[in-house]
């Protein structure tokens, strides 16, 4: 599998494949983050987003960042959105986080707010399931 970096011109070129793979992904993690507001966080450089390429067909997208911990000072390679044409692929973007992880010497590999059917693979991939509470508030 290869990954290739997106710019805000490549992503605007492809819109429907990205705007969809991003509601996707939102609808089934149940947040509220739109296609615009990604494309903001990329042009502003607050995030990376990738496209996945397997013999050279495209087959998901990958929204990262990163950040160090203010506790342990690990640097931690943070997957925002992970979003592929099939659950076979899941072990195989494993791999290819594994691959980058070490490519830039993270310390780890977070995900947020993975799907409940991920569990299953992400445990077998060796990543310690964790909580995150949230609540939104609304204001006029």
């Amino acid at each position: 599998m290869d990954i290739v970096p997106q710019t805000v011109d490549m992503i605007e070129s492809d819109w429907d494949y990205f705007a969809n793979a991003i509601e996707s992904t939102a609808t089934k993690v149940k947040d509220s983050y739109t296609p615009s507001q990604v494309l903001n966080a990329v042009s502003t450089g607050d995030l990376t987003l990738f496209y996945v390429y397997e013999d050279e067909e495209k087959r998901g997208l990958l929204a990262l960042t990163d950040h160090v911990d203010r506790y342990t000072r690990r640097k931690v390679l943070h997957v925002d959105i992970m979003y592929t044409t099939g659950s076979s692929l899941i072990i195989k973007m494993n791999n290819l986080l594994s691959q980058i992880v070490d490519d830039h010497k993270f310390d780890g590999i977070e995900f947020r707010s993975p799907r409940k059917g991920w569990h299953k693979y992400l445990t077998e991939a060796g990543f310690r399931a964790s909580s995150i509470f949230s609540k939104e508030f609304y204001y006029e």
